[in-house]
């Protein structure tokens, strides 16, 4: 396939390998308590609770839909940057930057955690524009590198992401390359709000958004070998996941979008979206080596701290620009936790 054409995708049939694969499929894709299957959603009947919700979420996206994007994403980051720095997530965000960045001082921490919180609200207002700002080419800087980069993804590839800056504008990469590019989400308790959001996030996901669960794995294996660009947020704890050294600290880490890789064959790339100002950004993008021994395990925790070193990078350049309110670390004052590595038997097939 081209670089400017695509064609219609289909998740394909599971391979033995990949029926094989099931159990560390299930836990890369697991999510502890909150764990959703494909197709749950649709079956969880709605409560007053949700329905008020939903309404608000309603009202809000189409006030946010219909308001120019620079003014939305201004109100956003406005609102967001007074309230958040006043709730115990603001404390939790600067007592994750003294573990990882321990040279920063109490104001540079504070300081950077109130851009944080202004740099999140863009991002919610931006997010009922998405469309907009992917169709408009001014505001996406691609990288330097990036027919090569085609190119190298011309029959597939998966592309790990951070929450840095506009991690949803990273589409914009595969959409101006003409590659199809699949989602990976985690689902929302409300189903009511989670359809609407699935509709305003579709179109940039054309070859399909899929929340975590089931046999999610064997099916993103199909799309990446039939060409598509597989899109995942690849920065969030993982309590069943692989150890990872993050900002010199262990971490709890993915393993999915090196598995993906090494079992698919398909190159993987790290990418985060940089805001320059406004609703402007620039991409960013490093083609992840992933190992391919005997030891798939191993290769896999390989390939996932390369591409967190690349994380780790991009996060020291502009630190603000990171949600840094996740418990990413084992270690944490507020809820110690104990790490999980991937064993060889859940990468056997």
């Amino acid at each position: 396939m081209g670089c400017g054409q695509s064609r219609p995708l289909r998740a394909c049939p599971c391979r033995d390998e990949e029926r094989q694969a099931s159990v560390h499929w299930r836990a890369a894709l697991s999510c502890g308590k909150d764990e959703f299957r494909s197709g749950s959603m649709a079956k969880q009947r709605a409560k007053p609770q949700h329905v008020a919700e939903y309404v608000l979420l309603r009202i809000l996206g189409a006030v946010m839909r219909y308001t120019p994007v620079e003014i939305a994403s201004w109100f956003g980051g406005r609102v967001m940057g007074v309230v958040m720095p006043l709730t115990s997530r603001h404390a939790r965000a600067k007592e994750h930057m003294a573990l990882a960045m321990p040279e920063l001082g109490e104001a540079d921490r504070d300081r950077i955690a109130r851009a944080m919180w202004r740099q999140l609200g863009r991002v919610f207002g931006e997010a009922f524009q998405l469309d907009k700002i992917l169709a408009d080419d001014r505001r996406i800087i691609l990288p330097d590198d990036f027919d090569d980069l085609i190119e190298l993804c011309r029959d597939g590839c998966v592309v790990a992401t951070a929450h840095y800056g506009n991690w949803e504008v990273a589409g914009a990469v595969a959409h101006r390359g003409g590659k199809q590019l699949a989602g990976v989400y985690q689902a929302l308790h409300n189903p009511l709000a989670e359809r609407y959001l699935q509709r305003l996030r579709g179109p940039v996901y054309p070859a399909g958004l899929f929340a975590k669960g089931g046999d999610l794995g064997t099916r993103l294996i199909g799309l990446v070998r039939q060409g598509a660009a597989v899109g995942l947020v690849a920065d969030l704890r993982e309590k069943r996941g692989v150890q990872v050294q993050f900002f010199g600290q262990p971490a709890f880490a993915t393993p999915l979008p090196a598995m993906l890789a090494r079992m698919s064959g398909r190159p993987l790339v790290a990418g985060v979206v940089l805001r320059e100002g406004g609703v402007k950004f620039r991409t960013f993008c490093e083609v992840i080596d992933v190992p391919h021994t005997d030891d798939r395990a191993a290769d896999i925790q390989v390939a996932t701290q390369r591409m967190h070193d690349a994380f780790e990078r991009w996060i020291r350049a502009h630190p603000e620009q990171w949600m840094w309110t996740h418990r990413k670390w084992a270690q944490s004052r507020a809820r110690p936790l104990v790490l999980k590595s991937l064993s060889e038997a859940d990468v056997r097939s």
